[in-house]
């Protein structure tokens, strides 16, 4: 073979190796002419535009098929650099843009454009790398940084609202206390219903402090009996000016004679108040009128099934489309428009339903017909309480027991005391710690009720001193506070296994406290 021969069959070889690399390339390659118009593409640039597609495609300008029109200004310069033989780009060779699949949806690329002269004329490469993957990666770590962000202000002002409910609290139980016990002495029926109006409305102020107290707390969960139709009532105080405002009208219909179940009050309480917003939400910006209906029951009970109760949250919204209903639990997923939700309401709720046993699922949805979405609860583990509170007409308590009841604000002790006294209690009061110690010494008490933040001596050091004087008596104190929320209350009250009572309180609720020390 000639020398010349060789040199051919050099070359044939040459270019036969670097098709097999173009051809087996994992980058789409495309080649363009001087006009921009496609000239050969490989197979990887086949699958990444969706399909075989060479014969639609060679020979039109590649910017004008390829690339949605807002981009195409941006590929289009670089062409013109190139071609005036300067870098695509200020910065180098490498774009982030978006491009067309075949069906007309657009996706991110990593794109590198450069030129390549043959026969004297130049030629236009570029290579285009699916890069979808680590944009989602990027929206991921950008919700997640912002519900990190929502839970550090959650945590803030759950600090702030340990402090105002404390401020709160205090006159709050002397303003629900006080009513009871002006009701209980009322013989004017009229001016009884006005009382009660004002207990009421005290009660329902203090349901909505315990609710955001009961959001903003971080503890490990706690299961004890609970009442699913007292959570809705809760969620539906707390968030009925919100619906009225809003335009949206709440119909309740609790069950009749609903079992408790053994669950975190807390955790299903959030579970509740986010059906409810998130019915609020779907509400937004649709056509009149707005409903949205609560309901409960119990669940006929199944062979080889434990009973359960059932909660149902309906809105006359657009209902979750077709294409979404799929993905609605999903973390971070959310079909709001921004600024309304992080996408996570729906699956927190449903990871709480199903941590108690049971499951959270969109059970209907339709244009016509709005959504609906179902809770059921197993009734696992329930445990009876016969502790109910006291009737109010009937109190039952040992009249020979003397309770010492230790408060800094004379109006909240002064209240105990009434409360107490009415139930056949022999009470004294003291005002600090230091005067509960000397009466301690100096009579015979069955039981202590202390406020937990106090000056000088607080309910804490108040325990200490009665473990080293009393140390039986130590094991019957009941401890008052609106300050659950605080780290040190929650691990004090933990390590002395001391009975709490949440202010705002109610009388049977402190007379079932005491009874339950007295037992």
């Amino acid at each position: 073979m000639t020398e010349a021969g060789r040199e051919v069959q050099r070359r044939e070889e040459a270019l036969a190796l670097k098709a097999a690399i173009v051809d087996r390339a994992l980058a789409a390659l495309i080649s363009m002419d001087a006009d921009g118009r496609i000239v050969e593409f490989n197979p990887a640039a086949e699958t990444l535009f969706g399909g075989r597609w060479r014969e639609k495609r060679l020979g039109q300008v590649f910017g004008d098929v390829e690339l949605p029109e807002r981009v195409r200004p941006v590929y289009q310069a670089a062409l013109r650099r190139l071609a005036e033989g300067e870098a695509p780009t200020p910065s180098g060779h490498r774009m982030e843009l978006h491009a067309l699949r075949g069906d007309g949806t657009e996706f991110p690329v990593d794109f590198v454009l450069w030129r390549t002269d043959a026969g004297g004329a130049p030629y236009f490469t570029a290579s285009l790398v699916d890069a979808s993957d680590r944009h989602h990666a990027a929206q991921q770590v950008g919700r997640q940084r912002e519900a990190l962000r929502q839970s550090e202000k959650l945590t803030a002002m759950g600090s702030l609202l340990a402090g105002v409910a404390h401020e709160l609290n205090n006159p709050l139980a002397i303003v629900m206390g006080r009513a009871s016990l002006l009701e209980e002495k009322c013989e004017d029926p009229e001016l009884r219903a006005d009382v009660l109006r004002i207990r009421e409305a005290a009660e329902r102020c203090g349901r909505i402090v315990r609710t955001f107290l009961n959001m903003a707390r971080n503890r490990p969960a706690q299961r004890t009996p609970v009442d699913l139709n007292e959570l809705v009532r809760a969620a539906a105080d707390m968030l009925l000016y919100s619906f009225r405002t809003h335009g949206v009208e709440l119909e309740l219909a609790p069950g009749a004679a609903l079992p408790p179940i053994n669950a975190d009050a807390d955790q299903l309480g959030q579970v509740v108040l986010n059906l409810l917003i998130n019915a609020q939400q779907a509400l937004t910006g649709t056509p009149g009128p707005h409903r949205v209906r609560v309901s409960t029951g119990v669940e006929h009970r199944r062979e080889g099934r434990e009973p359960r109760v059932w909660l149902r949250v309906a809105d006359n919204g657009p209902g979750v489309p077709p294409e979404f209903r799929s993905r609605i639990f999903e973390p971070f997923f959310t079909t709001k428009g921004e600024g309304m939700g992080t996408g996570l309401g729906l699956a927190v709720s449903r990871s709480v339903v199903i941590e108690h046993g049971g499951d959270l699922i969109l059970e209907q949805s339709g244009a016509e017909r709005g959504a609906i979405f179902r809770a059921s609860l197993p009734i696992s583990g329930m445990a009876i309480d016969d502790s109910g509170p006291v009737p109010l007409d009937e109190p039952e308590a040992p009249a020979p027991s003397r309770v010492l009841v230790v408060d800094d604000e004379p109006e909240l002790a002064s209240l105990m005391r009434d409360m107490l006294e009415q139930a056949g209690y022999e009470v004294a009061t003291a005002e600090s710690g230091g005067l509960a110690l000397a009466l301690l010494d100096e009579a015979r008490f069955d039981a202590i009720v202390s406020d937990l933040r106090m000056p000088d001596m607080d309910g804490p050091g108040l325990w200490r001193a009665v473990v080293e004087r009393h140390p039986l008596l130590a094991q019957r104190m009941l401890f008052v506070t609106g300050d659950t929320l605080s780290p040190d209350a929650r691990e004090f009250l933990r390590t002395a296994r001391c009975s709490a009572l949440d202010k705002p309180f109610s009388k049977a609720g402190l007379l079932a406290g005491v009874k339950a020390l007295l037992a």
